[in-house]
């Protein structure tokens, strides 16, 4: 298993993992500061759309945590997106294995990339210089492609892929 893929944790209102890839699973297992009991998500979360490294302990590696909220498109739906990854992973093999797994244009990569570092639509428009109308078509275009009819979804489906 490749474990410099992004690993997602989709947690509820109350911090319940409705969703953890294998990846995070992986990973959690192995850093104390990153752990779930009963279902429930225990670990390190950065403060609203924050990110936040850190060291979970002296023979643990350093792990970046990335915070979305997941709306799509409707205000206070409660499910927040962890993104948990090691610093140093390479932007180019991420990219290149979404590419030859899901065969993206490449403003549908961009915007790929940049939800996967945990940003919100509106947040991913401001940073790739579109409006958020644009973001919207291009996920619209994302959820056909994979099938999908929610941000949330979409964000599991992108990292099964990463697996």
């Amino acid at each position: 298993m490749d474990l410099r893929s992004v690993a997602v944790v989709i947690l509820d209102h109350e911090n319940k993992i409705i969703f953890s890839n294998i990846v995070a699973q992986d990973l959690c297992a192995g850093n104390p500061g990153l752990r779930s009991a009963d279902g429930k998500w225990t670990g390190l979360i950065p403060a609203d759309d924050g990110v936040v490294e850190f060291k979970p302990s002296d023979l643990g590696d350093q792990i970046r945590v990335c915070r979305t909220y997941l709306t799509n498109g409707r205000p206070n739906v409660g499910y927040v997106g962890l993104f948990l990854q090691r610093p140093g992973d390479s932007r180019e093999e991420r990219r290149a294995r979404l590419q030859q797994r899901f065969q993206f244009t490449v403003a549908e990569l961009r915007l790929v990339e940049v939800l996967l570092d945990g940003k919100r639509p509106d947040l991913a428009a401001e940073e790739l210089g579109v409006t958020i109308h644009t973001v919207r078509t291009y996920l619209k275009r994302l959820y056909r492609k994979l099938g999908v009819h929610s941000q949330a979804t979409l964000v599991c489906a992108l990292s099964k892929g990463l697996d």
